[in-house]
């Protein structure tokens, strides 16, 4: 018998009976099953990594399990920690829903509302999350290009969860509301990979960059200039 919808993948199964004739095939198929689920949990991207190298029919056969068997239980866990860490005297709130896959984010700061929505594929996490903004008041649509941009950065390069993405949006629109100014290169606040903050000044035009960002365009453009004011940088 195979693994069904309702399987409890997130259970370990009992291996003690390993080796009898009637538990051994099942036990060890929801054992895989098992390990399928918490890879999925804990790395996702490495999980899309590796569907995404399988042939056409194994592919097939892993994205009809993860529809119907594993997604919709990674789903319901992620729902499950958003919904155990929102705070009601928070300016974000989350919410979300199995039924349509769908997680929205609203930011609220004295009158003004921004919102996200995240929208979770039927064969997550084999297949990427879409960021869509919905409530942009006040924010160029440039900017929130760079902000859905690097939320799906962020879930498609690394092993993140929905939440760090929400988190990671969060902390960008804060900063915003706080005066910081985006980094010059990538165009973004938080920078994607790291998380950090543009702190390093050019000592003429005083714009801030990116650790990352400007040692990246020190070693793509050969020279120890400020990317704006082209000034040579020094510490």
């Amino acid at each position: 018998e195979g693994l069904g919808a309702g399987t409890p993948l997130d259970e370990m199964p009992e291996l003690s009976r390993v080796g009898e004739e009637d538990h051994s095939a099942h036990t060890m198929m929801r054992f895989s099953g098992h390990l399928f689920f918490t890879a999925g949990q804990c790395f996702p991207a490495l999980i899309r990594m590796w569907y995404n190298a399988l042939d056409r029919g194994t592919a097939l056969k892993v994205e009809a399990f993860a529809v119907n068997v594993m997604s919709p239980m990674l789903l319901a866990k992620e729902m499950l920690v958003i919904q155990e860490s929102s705070r009601e005297e928070d300016v974000l709130s989350v919410r979300g829903s199995t039924k349509t896959r769908e997680i929205t984010a609203a930011y609220t700061k004295d009158d003004a509302v921004l919102e996200v929505v995240l929208k979770v594929p039927a064969a997550y996490p084999l297949r990427a999350v879409e960021v869509d903004g919905t409530r942009r008041v006040g924010v160029s649509e440039g900017k929130w290009k760079r902000w859905a941009l690097s939320m799906r950065t962020l879930l498609d390069n690394s092993n993140a969860s929905l939440l760090d993405a929400v988190l990671l949006w969060k902390r960008n629109v804060d900063q915003v509301f706080e005066g910081v100014e985006e980094c010059p290169i990538c165009y973004t606040v938080i920078h994607m990979v790291n998380n950090t903050l543009p702190r390093l000044s050019c000592h003429t035009c005083r714009n801030k960059f990116h650790s990352a960002c400007l040692y990246k365009w020190f070693n793509t453009s050969n020279k120890s200039t400020c990317p704006l004011c082209q000034s040579p940088w020094y510490s």
